[in-house]
């Protein structure tokens, strides 16, 4: 599953997260919060690369919402976090461009 900047955002949204995602070896840090928005946290250097190729690029997510404790995870454990919560609400990525 490829991880584009419209499904995280989407993602946060529907599952009310925020996300910070970033790249430890520039520290570049950007974060999705819950309402979609893209923005620059305090942590990181957000003026290293754009936020798509941070994104690209991010080998360590931090997931936090307010039902859930702040979980650090990495590219690959985030990326089947998302496969499972969109599988978990039946809703795909073909369903919201319909």
């Amino acid at each position: 599953m490829d991880m584009s900047l419209r499904d995280l955002r989407a993602f946060a949204v529907r599952h009310r997260l925020d996300v910070i995602f970033h790249v430890r070896a520039t520290d570049a840090t950007w974060m999705v919060n819950r309402r979609g928005l893209v923005a620059r946290p305090s942590m990181g250097d957000s003026t290293v690369s754009g936020v798509e190729d941070t994104l690209a690029a991010a080998d360590e997510f931090l997931v936090e919402s307010d039902r859930e404790p702040r979980r650090q995870l990495s590219r690959e454990q985030f990326r089947e976090l998302m496969a499972t919560r969109v599988a978990a609400t039946g809703v795909g990525r073909d369903q919201d461009e319909a």
